[in-house]
């Protein structure tokens, strides 16, 4: 029987599940989802998991989750143990995981980068079977036309991540070095 220790974060309102295995994180559920979301996308391991808060295991995680709902934080230094999705999947979330923070990508774009250029709604699919929401940042991801299309955490949640990012990037870039004078330049008129 394979352990899986399981804990949730909030933040505005949204509750997210989460499991990992001693090897990684494997699951972030949909917000207002229940932990047992995690058998849509391991579904021949129903019996074989043993399910365990143990905060000791999921402190970390845990800690990381809330610093980046909240903007403290920009990426995860988290193993994940994704034992589901097919080649072009871990390929398609590979390409995903490397969109920085605060910035979108097209699913147009995203399948020029795995050369595939006509297989944008094949990218939609492999995003909708990403079991590790936020940690591969499939919110990144949005339609051509600007729209934000389609989301496992629904459109709302979507929308409040991108908020929460580019909000965090905005006042990185406003906030400026106030230049000073130089000592030697104190108490000459031409400043």
């Amino acid at each position: 029987m394979k352990q899986i220790y399981w804990d949730a974060v909030e933040i505005s309102n949204h509750k997210f599940f989460f499991t990992m295995t001693q090897d990684g994180v494997n699951f972030v559920s949909s917000p207002e989802s229940y932990l047992s979301e995690i058998f849509d996308f391991y579904p021949d391991d129903h019996f074989n998991y043993q399910f365990k808060h143990d905060e000791t295991v999921t402190a970390d995680v845990k800690r990381q989750f809330e610093h980046y709902l909240t903007g403290k934080r920009e990426t995860f230094d988290v193993k994940l143990d994704l034992t589901v999705g097919t080649a072009f999947q871990h390929e398609i979330w590979q390409v995903v995981s490397k969109i920085p923070y605060g910035t979108t990508m097209t699913y147009a774009e995203v399948a020029k980068k795995v050369n595939r250029p006509r297989a944008a709604r094949a990218v939609g699919h492999a995003l909708a079977l990403n079991p590790v929401l936020i940690l591969i940042p499939c919110h990144r991801v949005i339609l051509s036309n600007g729209d934000l299309g389609r989301y496992r955490g629904g459109t709302d949640s979507k929308k409040e991540l991108l908020r929460i990012e580019k909000s965090v990037v905005a006042k990185k870039a406003t906030t400026k070095k106030l230049v000073l004078p130089r000592i030697s330049q104190l108490g000459k008129s031409d400043l």
